[in-house]
């Protein structure tokens, strides 16, 4: 009995290294999920908007726009992609990416190492910050404000000094990721456009890892007619359930969900292992089980190394 005792011990603990690793095997080469890009709905865009930064907040889609001279900040409305009201920016700035924080629009500038602050009702200019570096995209997590500048690392600041916090180096299947342009937080997650490519990537804030990329080559290909008119823009609508994309003085701009190929939509990281350590629980308590069942069944049964009840093996 001890030695199947001991043969169900080691099956048991077979069974939970094998539930360990191989479950993440097919992430072990740390390789980014392709997921496939669903359009839900598709309004107008004003293709005189050089799109740098998409935001939605209280029902309204705020955009930032680029280049030297024609740089401002908008409301549209999401229902036709009309121009709600617009403030234009000094001719010196050129603007980059927006996100919001306590009720007011915060636009990066390129080359200017300014940070304008507008009031989300009138678009006044309120304030502003300094920085040290380019400004490309940005967005608010809940805690920080991440910031990208052209390079594959990822900038956290403190939202109320603009203060550097901490940076994340940012990797594509063990590759850094440069040139990230708009980004939109939600969740765990940062989502970023990638400047001259069609691709959108969605990166483990903490990790910096690409968790997924979504290609959107299939709406490019009708938009734009110069190397710069690429895609750029990204707002997370959570009444709608998808996200805005567009791109620089595009025509369109599009409602859009990221669809897992293996049905799993989830934007919260953390899931798979979550799994793992569900499993591992399980078999523990399977091997408890079966301990208690052995031991059970050791009590129950003769023990055959002993002679029968009225043997005698003396002399007598």
């Amino acid at each position: 009995m001890g030695s199947r005792l001991g043969t169900v011990f080691c099956a048991a603990i077979l069974l939970i290294s094998v539930s360990a690793a191989p479950m993440n095997a097919s992430e072990s080469d740390d390789s980014a999920e392709e997921r496939m890009i669903s359009v839900i709905e598709t309004v107008s865009h004003d293709n005189d908007a050089f799109t740098q930064g998409l935001e939605i907040f209280n029902g309204i889609l705020f955009e930032s726009t680029g280049l030297y001279g024609h740089s401002g900040l908008r409301k549209v409305d999401t229902n036709d992609g009309s121009v709600i009201s617009q403030v234009s920016i000094d001719e010196t700035y050129f603007g980059e990416g927006i996100t919001i924080f306590n009720d007011s629009v915060i636009m990066l500038t390129w080359k200017n190492g300014t940070a304008l602050v507008f009031d989300s009702e009138d678009l006044s200019v309120e304030g502003e910050f300094s920085y040290q570096g380019e400004g490309w995209g940005i967005c608010f997590n809940g805690d920080f404000l991440v910031m990208s500048n052209g390079t594959s690392w990822l900038t956290f600041r403190d939202p109320a000094s603009f203060e550097v916090s901490h940076m994340v180096p940012v990797t594509w299947d063990g590759n850094p990721v440069t040139r990230l342009n708009e980004l939109e937080c939600v969740g765990d997650l940062i989502l970023a456009n990638v400047w001259l490519q069609d691709e959108i990537v969605a990166i483990n804030s903490t990790t910096g890892k690409v968790e997924f990329s979504a290609s959107a080559g299939f709406l490019s290909q009708n938009q734009g007619t110069t190397a710069n008119e690429v895609l750029n823009g990204i707002a997370y609508d959570s009444s709608r359930q998808g996200f805005w994309i567009t791109g620089k003085n595009w025509t369109e701009m599009y409602l859009v969900t990221f669809d897992s190929q293996t049905g799993d939509l989830s934007f919260e990281s953390g899931n798979k292992s979550k799994s793992m350590e569900t499993s591992s629980e399980l078999l523990v308590i399977v091997l408890v089980l079966i301990f208690f069942v052995t031991m059970v069944m050791q009590r129950k049964m003769p023990n055959f190394k002993d002679p029968p009840m009225g043997d005698d093996d003396g002399d007598g």
